[in-house]
């Protein structure tokens, strides 16, 4: 099966590879910028290059589109792919907001036959998938509360320039970068859903520059959340994309008969006062060279089960997020912003 990307950032330097690794053949690569594609295109050996993503869609050899474009195009590319028949996998955030995302699902579900995930690819790492079949079989007992921190130096480099992830209306900013895999990631673990969420977002960056000189930041570089799940359990979220040190991911559930805790990849498990014992599963695919890290590796497992799907398993994405739950993670991320606006307080999703 061949799949066409479009975005020439994490699209380019980590799908590309991470599908090639799984036996996909990407056949075509879409951007904003028609030489810069094609040099791209040219550097990864990809045959077709293109400036307008929707000549993707018109390609019969394209049969999966990955979109991985600015928040505010997702929903606009997502709907047009499977409106041409082709099975879409979009990165997250799923949309700019949540009616864009509920338009999204109803595209999907006018046409059932094509597969249409959201792009949360640590749902298929083996450590996420183990921890999470621990959890529902009583492992930790009952889940009373989560810490997730993200700590990372991503935007901390002052001259870094203004682009769309500074934007707020294009969908910029770390709660969306990060927060929707944060908030993913728990209602996988946990099999329930956030009923509501309290929250405060900061800029601490509130300008870059631009080739005009300075322009404001309207998204955010800062966020901590709280989340009421609705089996009782609570998080504490917190992430920062300008630290100046950046820290592994680091998810701890803290249950009433043990603790499980994820971080920097490896999964560690604690009997009720006893120690933290590594129970970090091997890997079971082969990791190409020149990517490292929990999303890239995430990739290359997601895209040997979409491999397996497209050849006839219709299991092998079971552990994927849909754009069910792309919605579901849209209504908490835009409860949270509503939250911070307001002072804070808890906000019903």
């Amino acid at each position: 099966m061949s799949i066409a990307i479009i975005g020439t950032g994490w699209g380019a330097r980590v799908q590309v590879p991470a599908f090639r690794s799984a036996g996909l053949d990407v056949v075509a690569l879409a951007g904003s910028n028609q030489m810069k594609t094609e040099q791209i295109a040219a550097s990864l050996g990809v045959p077709f290059a293109t400036g307008d993503w929707r000549a993707v869609l018109a390609r019969p050899e394209v049969h999966v589109v990955s979109v991985v474009a600015p928040p505010d195009l997702h929903h606009e590319m997502a709907v047009a792919a499977l409106e041409a028949g082709k099975h879409v996998l979009c990165e997250k955030p799923t949309a700019r907001d949540a009616s864009q995302a509920r338009a999204m699902l109803a595209a999907a579900q006018a046409h059932p036959r094509l597969l249409a995930q959201i792009d949360h690819e640590l749902r298929f790492l083996p450590a996420i998938i183990r921890a999470r079949q621990m959890l529902a079989d009583g492992a930790i007992g009952t889940v009373r509360h989560v810490l997730f921190r993200v700590m990372n130096n991503s935007r901390a480099d002052l001259n870094r320039p203004w682009n769309w992830w500074s934007d707020a209306e294009r969908g910029g900013g770390a709660l969306g970068a990060y927060g929707s895999h944060q908030i993913d990631l728990l209602r996988y673990l946990l099999g329930a859903e956030v009923m509501s969420v309290a929250a405060t977002t900061n800029t601490f960056v509130a300008e870059r520059a631009t080739d005009d000189g300075m322009r404001p930041v309207t998204s955010d570089d800062y966020y901590s959340l709280r989340l009421q799940f609705a089996n009782d359990a609570l998080a504490s979220i917190e992430c920062s994309a300008v630290v100046r040190v950046s820290e592994p991911l680091n998810v701890t559930l803290y249950g009433a008969g043990g603790t499980l805790r994820w971080r920097g990849g490896k999964l560690h498990h604690a009997e009720p006062d006893g120690e933290f014992r590594d129970i970090t599963p091997t890997h079971t695919s082969p990791l190409p060279e020149g990517i490292s890290g929990d999303f890239p590796y995430g990739t290359v497992y997601m895209a040997h089960a979409l491999r397996a799907y497209l050849a006839g398993d219709t299991t092998a994405l079971g552990a994927g997020a849909t754009f069910v739950d792309g919605l579901r993670n849209q209504e908490v991320l835009d409860a949270a912003r509503a939250s911070s606006r307001q002072g804070g307080g808890y906000i019903g999703v």
